[in-house]
């Protein structure tokens, strides 16, 4: 009987364990903290001070997580509905908890970003304030929601910049492709959740004007992302390295993502926003590789 309770008691550990990994969405929080790095690199510091790039992605991956978990919790009614195996509704763990959880970390990410630059500090309230803002009420805004999303992943470059001190184009080029890549992926998710946030009146393109309208909107946002991401390899002279990979890992996965969500059916959206989370790490890759060779290889 004993043994059994000590194999419960592991198996529910377990279960717990993965859920806080799950609702953190560690992936997408190490994807913040990468992008900070990037954002850092692409300042131009000559020395790599290890203690910073240490705070920034820590700062960076708990400012991220809190936002994570508080959209959670707001949305757990909504998942019950859209995504039915998230931790809150699977009732792994309780809203109380996430709600605590969340604020911990939000502080702790604005707490350490203040002991890096004051301006980190600034960026990081912002972002903890519009995470909280768009979980709770902004959201439900037409487009406003997925322009807060965008915004908010984007400035974890520009968060990256402020720690060098120098915010130059290569941040700013770099900032915007993160804002319109992830812009037309949060319009394809969307169609993604349709049906949930037409019957919670959460005012997304898909809910409020069509499945078709929300792609068509998204299509016209990755062609804008697409001439644009040429633009730093034939009039700022970046690497044939960046224009490779910007071309086979950024915009070639678009193609195929775009082209898989053309059926406008919510199980292919689901494919398609998966699937440009890879054009999102190696577009931010390209930009990290391009800063490594301009300001400390060369």
């Amino acid at each position: 009987m004993a043994s059994i309770m000590v194999a419960e008691n592991k198996g529910y550990l377990r279960r717990k364990i993965l859920a806080w990994i799950d609702i953190i969405r560690v992936g997408n929080c190490i994807a913040l903290g990468y992008a900070t790095i990037v954002g850092y690199i692409l300042g131009g510091s000559k020395v790599f001070d290890q203690a910073m790039l240490f705070k920034l992605f820590i700062a960076a991956f708990v400012i991220g997580g809190s936002s994570n978990i508080i959209n959670d919790y707001f949305d757990a009614s909504i998942d019950a509905i859209n995504k039915p195996w998230r931790p809150i509704p699977m009732g792994l763990i309780k809203a109380n908890e996430a709600y605590f959880v969340s604020l911990i970390m939000g502080f702790i990410g604005i707490i350490l970003s203040f002991t890096i630059t004051y301006m980190n500090g600034i960026v990081a309230l912002i972002a903890f304030a519009l995470a909280y803002l768009y979980s709770f009420k902004l959201k439900k805004v037409l487009l406003v929601g997925n322009l807060i999303v965008a915004f908010s992943a984007a400035l974890s470059i520009i968060y990256g910049g402020f720690a060098s001190t120098n915010i130059v184009i290569d941040t700013v080029l770099a900032t915007l492709f993160a804002f319109l890549l992830n812009f037309g992926r949060e319009l394809l998710k969307g169609i993604e959740d349709v049906e949930g946030d037409k019957k919670y009146y959460i005012r997304t393109l898909a809910a409020v004007k069509g499945i078709k309208v929300a792609y068509v909107s998204s299509l016209i946002v990755f062609i804008i992302l697409m001439l644009l991401s040429i633009i730093p390899y034939v009039f700022i002279g970046y690497s044939m390295y960046y224009l490779i990979m910007t071309l086979c890992g950024v915009d070639l996965v678009i193609i195929v993502a775009l082209t898989i969500a053309s059926s406008l059916q919510p199980k292919d959206a689901l494919r398609s926003t998966r699937m440009l989370k890879v054009a999102v790490f190696v577009g931010i890759t390209a930009f990290f590789v391009e800063g490594l060779k301009k300001y400390f290889i060369v």
